[in-house]
């Protein structure tokens, strides 16, 4: 790949059948790329443990990216695969190095680059000290969905949800309302690529307006006490 596309993140991430230029589980063990051998089928795919032991997108040199495109790209990677059901996702690599490339999340001088930062302030928003409790369920939808949107509902142990909403748009933006099913006293968004911290507060509303272009927004809001619907999704962290 020569530079970044649409849902490029996501078609990497594809889980069985082939997404975009990435070879993935189904050219590696569906139809295998060099005789054309049949291996697994497209449900068996879906259904195999999987793990990336080595991705990532270089800064420095031919087909490089920047530093801002590549912190985003690596936020849409981890968000992609897990929603996708991988259960590891390994970086190449964590530091740069002139002998091997300026593949990492930090300089070679140790201090961090914009995908080391983004992806702290990713998790260091996300972040709890416990899993021991069961996680409840929420009736959510987004309306204007478009292809290149995607979206993710976590909960803490406390009972906060943390909705997260990303766009893999290389060029403009899409503009989706998400609409949460009832009405909570507060709600939070966070924008990764800017801090750790806030950067807008609701009150007493029941939907959000979003303008998505190629990385992730966090909207964190009380536990929900709605009755479950089709679009209702259960995840723990």
């Amino acid at each position: 790949m020569t530079q970044v596309v649409n849902n490029n993140a996501w078609g990497a991430e594809a889980p069985a059948t082939l997404e975009g230029s990435w070879d993935g589980p189904y050219v590696e063990y569906g139809v295998t790329w060099h005789k054309g051998f049949s291996g697994y089928s497209v449900s068996q795919l879906k259904m195999l443990p999987k793990v990336t032991t080595e991705t990532g997108w270089t800064t420095v040199g031919k087909n490089s990216i920047s530093e801002d495109q590549q912190g985003k790209l690596f936020m849409n990677l981890y968000l992609d695969a897990f929603k996708r059901g991988w259960s590891y996702t390994f970086i190449y690599m964590l530091r740069d190095d002139p002998s091997q490339g300026y593949w990492g999340l930090f300089h070679t001088d140790y201090t961090p680059k914009l995908s080391g930062t983004y992806l702290h302030n990713l998790t260091t928003i996300l972040a709890d000290n416990s899993s021991s409790f069961t996680p409840g369920q929420i009736n959510y939808s987004i309306s204007n969905e478009k292809a290149t949107v995607h979206d993710l509902l976590l909960q803490k142990s406390n009972g906060t949800m943390e909705l997260i909403v990303w766009g893999e748009q290389v060029s403009g933006h899409n503009d989706v309302t998400v609409n949460l099913g009832t009405t909570y006293r507060f709600v939070k968004v966070y924008d990764p690529t800017i801090g750790v911290l806030q950067t807008k507060i609701l009150s007493h509303v029941n939907s959000i307006p979003l303008r998505l272009r190629d990385h992730a927004l966090i909207i964190e809001f009380g536990a929900a006490t709605t009755h479950a619907a089709a679009h209702a999704s259960r995840a723990a962290m």
